[in-house]
């Protein structure tokens, strides 16, 4: 089921679609350095995408085996076609093994920023 399919089965509201989506995905690895160059490669042509306003991969300085990534899309419908696309698949495909469990994932909204 898509995220949109999933929005309108469970109720969520539309108004969100104008918003920016920030989102952080946590990552625990059983091969944490094959999924470095992996990622790297994922974010860079996740940053290239239409939509897209950032997309960084961080990793953990106590356990190295733990990644995650901080992502903002001007709206909603640009990270469903981000997760929906060839490249995001391909890629998840070559990743999935690596999970140690499943990333754990918030979608939120700015509530402050750098001022």
């Amino acid at each position: 089921m898509n995220l949109l399919a999933h929005d309108l089965l469970y109720g969520h509201n539309y108004i969100r679609m104008s918003k920016q989506l920030y989102l952080v995905a946590k990552f625990d690895l059983d091969d944490a350095d094959n999924f470095a160059p992996i990622f790297a490669k994922h974010a860079k042509d996740s940053r290239a995408k239409v939509g897209c306003l950032f997309f960084y991969l961080i990793r953990d300085r106590e356990d190295p085996s733990k990644f995650a990534t901080m992502e903002c899309w001007e709206d909603y419908s640009y990270f469903e076609r981000h997760v929906a696309d060839d490249e995001h698949e391909a890629f998840f495909k070559q990743i999935k093994p690596l999970f140690r469990k499943p990333p754990e994932v918030m979608e939120a909204d700015l509530l402050m920023g750098m001022e």
